[in-house]
């Protein structure tokens, strides 16, 4: 019979040789035993396991439940379902997105670091979003929600008028959504068609807006002519909803609408 591999154990402390031993008969899985302490490499793995464990990020629970859980039951038919979501909204949800948003700013260092080499295992996947994600999930959030997080509309307008770019465009869609304070929100987004970081997002959500962003038209009109396929496909959404017979003057095709193949060329 050849001879099994030796070599040194790597747990701190052990220097000693190891052998490999069928430690695990059942499985036939053999597992490293070292011959003169007798720990086990299996304990270094566990530690790793634990870990991968520590640093990913975890999903927050409101009321033992996740937030896309709490954005379907808003629109519930069943009114204790949807008032109790509308209760976690405001009391919970809208509060943690907003300190999200306006605090969420620091990473550790030494966290990413350990996640990109760990990341670099066989079958090793770690989530984890910096700060920049982080606060631009919490500004995309509300939009979830739709007309049920009016709450939300002061903190989000405060962030699209920031100078942070990682919520601008998210807050701006999210404000879309919920559709509310039409006379302050609608303004405001079509003087964000003028801003190339913002012109997309505020198409959008000025889309969502309906007939009321009428005043929108001559603009979007000049971003459809964009040579840019996102934006056009945004803008020709936009213009579809908020006034299909200006739109089909314009050239735009009222029929399915297909999704943009790449962000640049022409549409």
């Amino acid at each position: 019979m050849a001879s099994r591999p030796t070599f040194v154990c790597p747990l701190p402390g052990c220097h000693n040789e190891i052998r490999w031993t069928e430690s695990i008969q059942s499985k036939g899985t053999p597992a490293p035993d070292c011959v003169r302490c007798g720990c086990r490499v299996g304990l270094l793995a566990g530690a790793i396991v634990l870990l991968i464990a520590s640093l990913g990020q975890r999903q927050h629970l409101y009321q033992g439940r996740p937030q896309y859980y709490w954005s379907q039951q808003i629109n519930s038919l069943n009114p204790a379902l949807s008032n109790e979501a509308a209760l976690v909204l405001n009391q919970e949800i809208i509060p943690r997105l907003k300190k999200i948003m306006f605090e969420d700013t620091n990473d550790s260092s030494l966290r990413i670091a350990l996640i990109d080499k760990l990341n670099g295992l066989p079958a090793v996947n770690i989530f984890f979003q910096t700060a920049d994600g982080r606060r631009a999930a919490a500004a995309g959030g509300p939009g979830d929600f739709g007309a049920a997080a009016h709450a939300a509309i002061p903190a989000l307008l405060q962030a699209v008028q920031s100078q942070d770019r990682a919520v601008r465009g998210p807050a701006a869609v999210s404000l879309g959504k919920i559709h509310a304070k039409p006379e302050v929100v609608i303004p405001l987004l079509i003087t964000y068609l003028d801003q190339e970081e913002l012109r997309e997002s505020a198409a959008e959500a000025l889309g969502e807006f309906g007939g009321r962003s009428k005043a929108a038209i001559p603009k979007l009109l000049i971003l459809f002519k964009v040579r840019d396929k996102s934006l056009h496909h945004t803008v020709e959404e936009a213009l579809r909803k908020i006034d299909p017979d200006a739109a089909a003057q314009a050239g735009v095709r009222l029929g399915p609408s297909t999704a943009p193949l790449s962000k640049s060329g022409a549409p």
